[in-house]
């Protein structure tokens, strides 16, 4: 009786997973190690571009805030110039009023009233040329030669247009002189006789008109 030969083991899919196993494993390995190993240059320029990144942000934050910043003090500055605008405009209205008010007290003859109407004036709208005309105007029609000439040397100096200023401006000059002149005279008279109540009386009236 013959011997039966052993049959050969047939190749299964469950046979050879464990050798797939081992070898993707290995696989796996020297992957993660190539991964590693160059790892630190790779995150290198990660980083390198991340702080590029952050500064570009950060450098246009800075630039938002300054524009928002230089908006904001531009517009604060607009609001602070509308407002002096509106300020100067109800003053200079201030001034024209009491100015027009002045103007009819002169030509119903209250001077006192008039030249306290035109102080106030003069204190809302400092450049109020009609303020100082008028005053000067008043003083010297009343003789106060000083303060009529001081008023109008100043309306002299303001935007205008009127052609009796200069005129007016050089008599007063000569009033002035004179009326100095003759104060000399009457005080070296006084001096010499205090008994002199017309010579007195001249003085007092001569330094009054050329009381500042």
């Amino acid at each position: 009786m013959s011997e039966k030969l052993p049959l050969k083991k047939n190749f299964t899919f469950k046979s050879i997973l464990p050798v797939i196993r081992t070898i993707a494993i290995v696989i796996a390995a020297i992957v993660i190690f190539i991964f590693i190993y160059h790892l630190p240059s790779s995150t290198s320029i990660d980083f390198t571009i991340l702080r590029k990144s952050l500064n570009r942000y950060g450098t246009r934050q800075r630039t938002e805030e300054t524009t928002a910043k230089t908006k904001s003090a531009s517009e604060t500055a607009i609001l602070e110039e509308l407002e002096r605008e509106r300020e100067r405009y109800v003053n200079e209205s201030r001034a024209r009023m009491f100015v027009e008010s002045a103007t009819n007290d002169y030509y119903k003859g209250s001077y006192e009233e008039a030249l306290r109407r035109l102080d106030r004036a003069r204190i809302y709208d400092p450049c109020n040329f009609s303020a100082f005309k008028l005053s000067g105007q008043i003083f010297f029609e009343h003789n106060k030669y000083r303060k009529a000439f001081n008023d109008l040397e100043r309306a002299n100096q303001l935007p205008n247009d009127d052609k009796t200023l200069a005129r007016d401006l050089d008599v007063l000059k000569k009033l002035l002189r004179h009326s100095r002149s003759e104060i000399d005279k009457l005080r070296h008279t006084v001096n010499t006789n205090p008994d002199n109540k017309i010579a007195k009386a001249r003085l007092k009236e001569l330094e009054e008109r050329v009381q500042d």
